[in-house]
């Protein structure tokens, strides 16, 4: 993903002060900003968006900021009555409307994490049980489904990068798992949390999953379980992996609907999560045992003499 940089006077115009006044909370660090070579500040949207969350402002005109008119007009939006909303507005086809809201309800202070688990998730299982019913059909089944994959985008947007200090975690679903919004909360749930996290998509082969921790040597690796082809082969494959994962020194977290009680028996992994508040939990306790990042910072501070 590219990454997108706003001028002063475009995050002025969308929080509705003046260029000066934002300049000014620019350099004195309220505002997380970067200057470019000829000195120029430039600010990324998830920066703009930390501090309208913490300073309690309100967007008013998004449009500066590339997002949909309306954003940031209903942050005290509870997450029960967001929730309804949102499904209402997959199932009609208005993404403008679904992504308003899920900014809306991060912009008022909700966690990633609550969005995922009593927003996203449930609306997309609610879509999932309706076409099943034949209260819903196929193309607004579908419809609903790449609606809320590009609202996904759109809060991966709002959280950003996550920083490239923090530690590495990646995931995805595995060989005969197609489905990818799981896996896609889980990158943006972490990145929320200050993980440099990257989800790898969807049908991984255990091959590769087994390659890419012995390569990359995450902190975490997350694996959504929707569906299974062979429960006796994916055990197999799947102890291997935490094995490999354990050798590694990488935490192997799985959640899941596919993942019954029998199947957890038969397989070995370091954490289990049932919602994704769960696995916020759980990334925070590995992130406080991890060794703090070396930085340019701290290289210098271990050389300052007045420190020894």
């Amino acid at each position: 993903m590219v990454t997108q940089y706003f001028s002063p006077k475009e995050v002025a115009k969308a929080i509705g002060v003046s260029e000066s006044s934002l300049k000014r909370w620019v350099d004195k660090g309220l505002i997380r900003a970067t200057k470019t070579a000829g000195g120029h500040r430039r600010l990324e949207l998830d920066a703009v968006l930390d501090y309208v969350r913490t300073s309690g402002r309100h967007l008013t005109n998004p449009g500066a900021v590339s997002l949909p008119e309306g954003c940031g007009s209903e942050t005290h939006i509870t997450v029960e009555s967001a929730q309804k909303i949102f499904l209402d507005s997959i199932m009609a086809g208005d993404e403008v409307l679904a992504t308003r809201i899920i900014i809306d309800v991060y912009l008022g202070g909700a966690s990633v994490a609550e969005i995922c688990d009593q927003i996203v998730a449930p609306s997309f299982h609610n879509v999932g049980d309706l076409w099943q019913c034949g209260d819903a059909k196929v193309y607004e089944e579908r419809r609903a489904c790449e609606i809320c994959q590009r609202v996904v985008h759109e809060l991966r947007r709002a959280v950003g990068t996550g920083p490239t200090s923090g530690p590495v975690a990646m995931g995805g679903t595995l060989d005969g798992d197609p489905y990818t919004l799981a896996t896609s909360l889980a990158e943006v749930v972490l990145r929320s949390n200050g993980w440099n996290a990257s989800s790898l998509g969807n049908m991984l082969p255990f091959e590769t999953v087994r390659k890419a921790i012995i390569d990359e040597r995450p902190a975490l690796f997350w694996v959504s379980v929707t569906t299974i082809r062979d429960i006796d082969r994916f055990s197999t494959d799947f102890n291997l992996l935490f094995d490999i994962a354990q050798s590694m020194g990488t935490a192997l977290v799985v959640g899941g609907q596919a993942l019954t009680a029998d199947i957890r028996q038969r397989i070995r992994y370091t954490n289990f999560s049932d919602n994704f508040r769960h696995m916020e939990s759980f990334a925070n306790t590995i992130r406080q045992s991890l060794p703090a990042p070396v930085t340019a910072q701290t290289i210098e501070s271990s050389h300052d003499p007045l420190r020894n």
